[in-house]
Order: structure tokens, then C-alpha cells, then sequence
């Protein structure tokens, strides 16, 4: 553990009969984006915000990945497929 991580920083988690702790900052990342993640559809500016990007960039990816679904003048982005579509590009 790093030295600079005061105590009040930490966050217990229990597994399994095992106390992990981890940073507030870490535990609450992972909190926010696994509820995020439980949708299956985004709107555009939701999409730009659980990827951390621009909502111009996350438009064009969403349409380069085949992930948009529209409805009269309402579009949709399905998660799943951005997630395979940006695996394509991992180094």
C-alpha cells in the first residue's frame, strides 16, 4: 500500500470472508461505472460521460461501431457493442 493513502482515505470491502481496502477515489469509480454499465442503452451525452469523451467524438463512434438505434427523432446507443467495437482497437 502506498504510504501518501491516509486511513480515512480507504474504503473496506468484504469478499469471501476477506477485508480488502481500497481508495475512496478507486472504490467509488468502480461503483459509478458498474451502475452505469447496467443499462443497455445511452442517449448521446450519457455515452459521452461513461466514456469520457466528447459528445461530437462519442457520435461518431457510436455510428462508426453500427451502435445506434433511432426512433422517430430520438437516437439510442446500445453499450455492448461500443464495448466490442473499442476492443478492435486494443493494443
Amino acid at each position: 500500500m502506498k504510504a501518501d493513502i491516509e486511513d480515512e482515505d480507504l474504503v473496506e470491502c468484504r469478499y469471501n470472508n476477506s477485508v480488502f481496502r481500497i481508495p475512496n477515489k478507486l472504490f467509488l469509480s468502480i461503483l459509478l461505472r458498474s451502475q452505469i454499465n447496467e443499462k443497455k442503452y445511452v442517449r448521446y451525452k450519457e455515452g459521452a460521460k461513461i466514456y469520457s469523451m466528447s459528445e461530437r467524438e462519442f457520435n461518431r463512434l457510436a455510428h462508426d461501431a453500427g451502435a445506434v438505434y433511432k426512433r422517430n427523432k430520438m437516437a439510442l446507443v446500445k453499450i455492448d457493442i461500443i464495448d466490442k467495437y473499442l476492443e478492435y482497437f486494443k493494443e
